[in-house]
């Protein structure tokens, strides 16, 4: 018989009993795909409350015994590091729940639930009609993560959303926060941010020559920790696609 660990936001009370809901018997017929590949995310309302709801993968059997008994589960990391995030001053939707289903002993399914927000991601931006001032931005923005000693592990355009105000003010929203750290203070970890950022090396060094104006600090020295970040990245991309095409006999 399974049993479950759910934790709901004191704010969400008067959802509280749908949420549980949906954590013991999965996800409902009326919600509706908004993204799916290795997990999957649901748009769901409920009691007049937009949620997204991220469905972890099913892990596999040496996974689930190290997120029972090692590890905190990916859906508890989100919200934790989610609330995290905001105690620092930054943004991110909203952390509404999250739950975990255990059966035989191992972690079987978990989920993270947030707030929709309606806002626009970082994907091509290079053709956003406001892009100078978007990306001037969004590079101070990572300057004020890297001094708080913020290091997000998926910075990749999709995981960041944006909004802007009527005085014309963006605001960054950060996603897919599980493996999210805090307190890192090695340079070289911390400019591994712009290893995926962009795959157009130009978009990347653009931003990088922002973030080292913002910073006040070198600008061909940012740009080379960038490209080389980059250029890392893509060398373990390269070893990646080498060592599946072994398995696969292409």
């Amino acid at each position: 018989m399974p049993s479950y660990h759910i934790h709901v936001s004191a704010r969400y009370t008067k959802i509280k009993s749908e949420i549980e809901k949906i954590i013991r018997q999965g996800i409902p017929a009326d919600a509706t795909v908004i993204y799916k590949a290795r997990n999957t995310v649901y748009r769901l309302n409920v009691g007049g409350t937009d949620l997204v709801i991220k469905a972890f993968r099913v892990p596999n059997i040496i996974n689930s015994l190290v997120y029972t008994h090692l590890r905190k589960s990916k859906a508890m990391r989100s919200y934790m590091n989610a609330k995290r995030l905001q105690e620092l001053g930054f943004h991110t939707p909203t952390p509404i729940a999250y739950g975990e289903v255990r059966e035989d002993g191992r972690l079987r399914q978990s989920y993270y639930i947030s707030e929709n927000l309606e806002g626009e991601n970082m994907r091509d931006w290079e053709h956003y009609h406001d892009c100078d001032a978007l990306l001037r931005a969004f590079a101070a923005d990572i300057v004020r993560l890297h001094r708080a000693g913020v290091l997000h592990k998926d910075f990749s355009p999709g995981n960041i959303l944006f909004t802007r105000d009527e005085n014309g003010a963006y605001r960054f929203y950060y996603i897919d926060l599980n493996r999210m750290e805090f307190g890192v203070r090695s340079r070289k970890k911390l400019m591994s941010m712009f290893r995926s950022i962009n795959l157009d090396t130009a978009q990347t060094l653009r931003l990088a020559a922002l973030y080292s104006m913002s910073a006040k600090e070198d600008m061909k020295q940012v740009c080379d920790e960038a490209a080389e970040a980059q250029a890392e990245y893509l060398r373990f991309q390269r070893r990646k696609r080498r060592f599946k095409s072994l398995f696969s006999g292409k």
